[in-house]
Parts: structure tokens; sequence; C-alpha cells
């Protein structure tokens, strides 16, 4: 069998699975969430897309922390993990069942706003619809191998085969692979399937793969920082249009492309990267309860406590976005032309 047929096929599974899981967390939890959340100056749900113990789940419990603090009746805010499909589940789910009044938000990744145009599977919505509430971080992902692997080099990629780790099929773990093999001929065998970051750092630490192709590098600093004191690891590649502060010798992926076409493609894919740890909220949000939610959010990142708890953490506040210029990137990329919006979504495997 062919790694893309081993993809395809994993795929498949995947595809039935996060179908399930939408089917299950829709039943299981859309009623109660509707009944705890019915006035939003008392109570506040906030879904995180990833499963705890990972970066998206640490940034929503650091958000839910401090936000009620400037939403209107300082409302109490209680945190609920919707993972499934790199935030489509969770997205499926605000589009389609979560409340309306501004009594439920979500935090998850810059790739929701593009699964649905790029032809994901499984992504049921518009991401113009959504209440773009503000983005926390301009993520930048790191491709990485373990400091045995025998890859240590960017060059290396393209040479020399890597086992990397992902976890479902629009997670950026998985999607950046397939692009770097695809686009680039680089030489990653990408084992898939993995509950999350947290489950696929896991893997990595246990040896059970060699590197990961996009894993955010705000995610690295705080869940193995040691990794990166200690030089366990080494990162070969920014997948992102722009180097991160700390990383000014690691080329990006933009840097590989050989023509002006596939520099479109390029940035269209990861013009979500700005919006990194993005919040939003159902389509329809009252506008008052909208302008209380962005306001809020602003306030939250100019806050001396909040500040500081993210220091402590370890995590990264780093070209944070309002709801307003989320909206304006978002309408953006909706207006790609056909063909760039076609060609991205073959790029990764789409419709």
């Amino acid at each position: 069998m062919t790694e893309d047929a081993g993809m395809a096929g994993r795929g498949g599974s995947w595809v039935r699975s996060a179908a399930m899981a939408f089917v299950l967390v829709g039943a299981l939890t859309s009623g109660a969430l509707a009944q705890s959340s019915e006035d939003p100056s008392k109570t506040v749900s906030m879904l995180a897309s990833h499963a705890p113990g990972g970066g998206y789940d640490a940034y929503a419990r650091l958000y839910a922390r401090h936000v009620g603090r400037f939403l209107p009746g300082q409302p109490n805010l209680i945190v609920r993990n919707m993972p499934g499909a790199a935030g489509v589940v969770m997205a499926n789910f605000v589009a389609s069942q979560a409340p309306r009044n501004g009594s439920l938000i979500a935090l998850g990744p810059g790739s929701m706003a593009t699964a649905s145009l790029l032809g994901s599977q499984g992504a049921r919505y518009d991401a113009r619809e959504f209440t773009w509430v503000g983005s926390l971080n301009n993520d930048v992902s790191v491709t990485v191998s373990r400091s045995d692997s025998p890859v240590s080099a960017t060059e290396e990629i393209f040479t020399k085969e890597l086992v990397v780790g992902g976890a479902g099929a629009s997670d950026n773990s998985v999607v950046f692979a397939t692009i770097l093999n695809r686009m680039f001929g680089a030489k990653l065998k990408l084992v898939a399937g993995y509950n999350g970051s947290g489950d696929t750092v896991m893997a990595l630490d246990r040896g059970e793969v060699q590197g990961i192709a996009g894993w955010n590098y705000s995610s690295v600093t705080t869940m193995r920082p040691d990794w990166l004191r200690d030089k366990k690891i080494n990162i070969l590649l920014q997948m992102s249009l722009t180097r991160h502060p700390d990383l000014p010798n690691v080329p990006t992926v933009l840097e590989l492309a050989r023509d002006d076409s596939q520099r479109e493609i390029l940035r269209l894919i990861f013009a979500q990267s700005q919006m990194g740890r993005v919040i939003m909220g159902p389509p329809g949000v009252p506008k008052a309860m909208v302008e209380a939610h962005r306001a809020a959010f602003d306030r939250v990142l100019k806050d001396p406590e909040f500040l500081t708890d993210v220091e402590k953490m370890r995590l990264e506040i780093s070209g944070p976005m309002s709801g307003v210029e989320v909206d304006q990137l978002v309408a953006g990329l909706y207006k790609a032309t056909p063909e760039r919006i076609k060609e991205a979504g073959v790029l990764l495997g789409g419709n």
C-alpha cells in the first residue's frame, strides 16, 4: 500500500469517527449548554477545540479565568473541551447548535476559518458567518525532529525519511506534512490518528515517531521548554509566512516556493496562522453582545493580572488581532480566485 493510499484509508476512518463524535457531542452537549447558559450575565460557556493538556486548552482556560471580569454582569465562565478534527467538530457545533445570545464562545485554531473554504471533509459552515471576538496569538508552527533521528537539518527532509506523528486529517500536524510531501517532495512518513497535540508530543517523547511537521512554537515553549533548552529536538522549518523572532535562522515554508503560483497558494493556506488562537461565537449574536465580547477581549489583553498569568504559564501573546481584524482577514480569504482555492484544496486533499 502506498503512503497516499494509507493516508486515504486512515482519512476515511477519521471522517467516520469525526462524524460520530460530532453527533454524540451535539446530543450530549447542546442541551446542557443551552440549559446552563440561558443568561449570559450569569454564566458563559467556553469551548476548547482540543483535549485537555495541550496549548489550545491552556489558552482557553487562561482566557476564561480573566475575561468574566470585563463582561456585563461579571459572569462565571465554564470551560468544556470539544475535541475533534482540529476544531472542525467544535466549529460545526458553534455554527448550528450553540445558543446565540452571547452565552457561548469558543477558542480554536485559525484553520477553522479555511477548513470549509478549502474543502475539508466534515466542515459544514461558512466561516464568514461566525462572530469573531479576536485572536490571542499569531501562531508560527514548526517542523521538528528528535535529536537522535536521521534528520537534523532543513535540507535533509527532502533526502531522508522522517517518521512524523499527526492527529486528525485537518490538524496542522497532518496538513503541513501533506504540503511538504506533495508540493516540495519531502520524505515525511506520516503516522496519523493521535488524539490531539498532547498525544502526538507524547508519541514523540516515547520514540514512536521521529518528528512532528506542524507543532505551534508557542506550544513547544509551553509544553516542552526543556527540549529546546537541552536541544532534544531540531527545529527544521517554520510553517508560516514570516519568521518568529526567536528563530531568525530557521527558514519558512514560503522560502521553499519555486514560483509565484506556489507562493499564492501558500499565502492562502498559511494566512490562518495569523489568527492562531482565535475566539469566536455563533452566527446571529445580538450586536450589543458582540460589542461586549469584543470590548472585553481588548481589555483582557491589557490587564496586568492576565499578563502576569501569561508569563507564569510561559504562553505567548504575539500579534493579537481584534474581532474586526479577524472579520476582515476571513473575508479576504474568501475573495481568493476560484483557481487558487481549488489548487489549495487539492493540495490538502480536500474536495
